[in-house]
């Protein structure tokens, strides 16, 4: 339903009946799609599945619309800032200001990435490149200095093409060293290429790890041995079983005496072969181009909206990065709250939210929902709903936001946000 002036109308969820009362109308009765099913790419094998299970229940990653993770595709420097942040639980000041000019508030890391940034882990400057792949070296940075991990010079492992003029020297020796990463020593890091999803996950989750040990006193920083060290005082060092050494290089053999030369025999005449006939030039072989992102649920969820406007000739919705972030806020509330209500534990009704969020307004709606995984399955049901249709295809609105947000058991809550100015 809407708001129009002082006529207050507020729909929950999916509904197949509206009751009338003397104030209004209420509140449809929910209807909930089935739960979430985990990825369909990760196999239970994978040494990645635990940490890209355990991340994905707790919304520190997200995966695709189609129920795949896409272990092997490299992850975004913005990806990852959300990742990070959302893990240590990094949220930025009010005031502070970023030099970006390739990242904006529409941006779904936008406050992921201002946080890192106001902490230090990224540098203020003009460009973030929000899309250009994580490279090994900057994951190693990230993760030292966003969980305060100390570095030292022991060096219990070196890589051949890791240099102490680089300047991820320290920070990937120290996460080898503490086994977040296995990589073989004395081989190759290869710090300049990029890092996959299922790596990303994989190198997190183990440094939440080793943080949640380090709370809890199972591991300790020693100053004297400059080092981190076990309950038992033992400076940790890489495990054996995770680090195989480097294959020794073969000892030289000394060279056999040459045996006597034989006399010299006048060659025969070889016949010339025939002149062999140039081959035609190969083809220069197209590089496959990269496939595009998919957008989030909620850009889905604006882009089916409008497409049902279109279709029913009402003019299309401008998407509000406001209503975007609000749509969000209040989508991560009912996932904590755990049910479908019209009053959330933060922000109370939706008129009181938007006065929370300064957002000024002549009308204003808000369709919710919960566990369906598609966009276009739940616009589909608002639309089986008249009070939730009125919405949809109101002339009255002229803007948009939409959120989502996975409950620990994966349900996703849906919310978009409609208003006029």
């Amino acid at each position: 339903m809407s708001l129009v002036n002082n006529k207050i109308l507020f729909l929950s969820t999916i509904a197949t009946t509206v009751a009338v009362s003397a104030t209004g109308i209420a509140n449809p009765a929910p209807v909930e799609a089935a739960k979430a099913v985990t990825f369909k790419d990760v196999p239970e094998k994978h040494y990645a599945y635990d940490a890209v299970t355990y991340m994905a229940a707790n919304d520190i990653i997200k995966g695709y619309a189609d129920n795949t993770y896409r272990l092997n595709k490299p992850v975004t420097r913005a990806q990852a800032a959300k990742m990070i942040a959302v893990s240590i639980g990094a949220k930025p000041s009010h005031a502070y200001k970023m030099d970006f000019k390739d990242v904006t508030k529409d941006n779904g890391s936008y406050d992921h990435i201002r946080a890192l940034t106001q902490r230090g882990l990224f540098k203020n400057a003009e460009k973030f490149n929000p899309n250009k792949p994580l490279t090994r070296g900057q994951m190693a940075k990230l993760l030292v200095l966003g969980y305060h991990i100390v570095t030292d010079d022991n060096d219990f492992i070196i890589f051949d093409d890791v240099h102490k003029s680089s300047g991820a020297y320290e920070y990937i020796i120290t996460i080898a060293e503490l086994n977040i990463t296995t990589t073989r020593p004395g081989g190759k890091f290869n710090p300049n290429d990029p890092v996959t999803r299922g790596q990303m996950a994989a190198f997190l989750y183990r440094t939440m790890q080793f943080d949640e040990n380090r709370k809890s006193g199972l591991i300790t920083y020693d100053n004297q041995k400059k080092g981190y060290v076990d309950k038992d005082k033992n400076l940790i060092k890489p495990n054996p079983n995770n680090q195989k050494p480097a294959p020794e290089k073969p000892k030289p053999v000394p060279p056999k005496p040459a045996p006597e030369k034989p006399k010299p025999v006048p060659p025969k005449p070889t016949p010339k072969p025939p002149a062999a006939k140039p081959e035609p030039p190969k083809p220069t072989p197209v590089p496959p181009k990269p496939e595009p992102e998919q957008p989030s649920l909620a850009a889905q969820a604006i882009i089916n909206v409008n497409v049902k406007r279109k279709n029913a000739k009402v003019t299309d919705l401008r998407a509000d990065p406001a209503l975007n972030r609000m749509a969000s806020a209040r989508a991560e509330d009912l996932a904590k709250l755990g049910e479908l209500s019209h009053i959330t534990p933060t922000y109370g009704t939706l008129v009181e939210m938007l006065d929370q969020f300064d957002y000024k307004w002549t009308a204003y709606g808000e369709n919710i929902g919960a566990g369906f995984n598609d966009a276009m399955e739940i616009t589909n049901a608002w639309l089986g709903s008249p009070a939730h249709k009125e919405n949809l295809l109101s002339p009255v609105f002229t803007h948009m936001g939409a959120g989502t947000a996975p409950d620990p058991d994966g349900k996703i809550y849906w919310v978009t946000l409609y208003s006029k100015k």
